[in-house]
């Protein structure tokens, strides 16, 4: 729930001189997305679009921090807002059965909108709920509330597995390491351990020839990038090309060769940060991988000190969907980990991501502000 109100109060205008720091480097994430989006685009439609969301989702950013209100948000809209994503998602599915595509968009005219970006919010709201729910420690909990939050979190992932495999499991694997973070129960923790070895010897088999070529391509790629270098692991190995080619200090502004000659595939997403490393090189690079990791540590921190635990979780859970967003994309783009359709925030061109990811940030920033009203 926000309260409408128009002029920031005393107290809101203390906490952005206090915090203007940290608002200072969402600013500098945002213009350095920007520019890498008019560094990719051929035309400007795409670099217009990309700016307008990044004002949208700043709006979005200080509207929220400043007059918004985490708790009521959890306790009015989380449960509304999952079940419409799930209608939506199940109207992706369906659409996509009917019309044999892999489409994971909802086009409304110039408009694409992505709900399975839309879940991280709502999924760190309502586990950090579940597991806040009553005011007691995660480790009392009973098998049976851990099992709701199991299905809370399998049953849209499932659903996305029909359209985005890997972001479904990337997501999934997310959402785990934040329960294991809040802290399992060990008996149970034995007992999932078990159950993935069982899984993993007699299922995964099963499931690897149910994937279609492309998914297994990229696997191969992944594993003998040699080998497939002019097929499966095409689209990695250019990316290791423009990262090795930016070199110390880039090419500079439009003169980054892979870039310039397409040889990027999905340069406006998920190959967005090799862009940036061949044209800002390794300076660049840490530049951004510093700014991008100060938010992180800023939201761990917000966990840390608060003493609410719905604002603890909620805090926590957004600083490790930010991490491993930054892993799996910046690992798919060096050759680390597979490739992977795992958007980066700010860098990458996206409505749903960037809307989703200031949205995450204002309830980080609006978990703090609460907390600094009752200092």
């Amino acid at each position: 729930m926000i309260d409408i109100k128009v002029i920031p109060g005393k107290k809101e205008v203390s906490y952005i001189k206090e915090n203007a720091f940290v608002f200072s480097i969402v600013f500098l994430l945002s213009f350095m997305g920007n520019l890498n989006q008019w560094i990719i685009s051929g035309n400007e439609g795409i670099f217009l679009k990309n700016f307008l969301w990044h004002i949208v989702g700043i709006g979005i950013l200080f509207s929220f921090t400043l007059w918004g209100d985490y708790r009521k948000f959890v306790y009015q809209f989380v449960f509304p807002l999952y079940l419409g994503v799930l209608l939506l998602l199940i109207f992706i599915d369906i659409t996509a059965l009917i019309t044999h595509t892999k489409d994971r968009w909802i086009h409304l005219g110039p408009i694409s909108i992505q709900p399975s970006e839309f879940l991280k919010p709502i999924l760190v709201c309502l586990i950090s709920f579940m597991v806040y729910e009553g005011g007691v420690y995660f480790r009392s909990f009973d098998e049976k509330k851990l099992l709701k939050i199991f299905a809370m979190i399998g049953f849209p992932l499932l659903l996305v597995l029909v359209t985005d495999l890997d972001y479904s499991f990337i997501m999934g694997i997310s959402f785990f390491v934040f329960l294991l973070f809040i802290g399992i129960p060990r008996r149970i923790l034995i007992f999932l351990g078990i159950g993935f070895l069982i899984f993993s010897i007699f299922i995964v088999p099963i499931l690897w020839r149910s994937l279609k070529p492309y998914q297994k391509g990229r696997i191969y790629g992944y594993l003998y990038p040699e080998r497939y270098a002019r097929t499966w692991a095409y689209q990695l190995n250019q990316s290791l090309i423009a990262i090795g080619d930016g070199g110390l200090l880039g090419h500079g502004l439009k003169k980054g060769w892979s870039t310039r000659l397409n040889y990027l595939p999905a340069k406006h997403t998920d190959l967005a940060f090799a862009v940036w490393a061949e044209t800002w090189g390794f300076l660049g690079v840490s530049l951004f991988l510093l700014l991008y990791g100060y938010l992180i540590f800023f939201a761990i921190d917000v966990s840390r000190r608060v003493k609410d635990f719905l604002g603890k979780y909620i805090s926590l859970g957004i600083a490790l969907l930010f991490l491993f967003q930054l892993l799996f994309n910046v690992g798919g783009c060096s050759g680390l980990l597979p490739m992977t359709s795992i958007p980066l925030p700010f860098l990458s061109y996206g409505g749903s991501i960037t809307i989703s990811s200031y949205f995450l940030l204002s309830l980080v920033f609006n978990v703090n502000l609460k907390a600094y009203s009752f200092k």
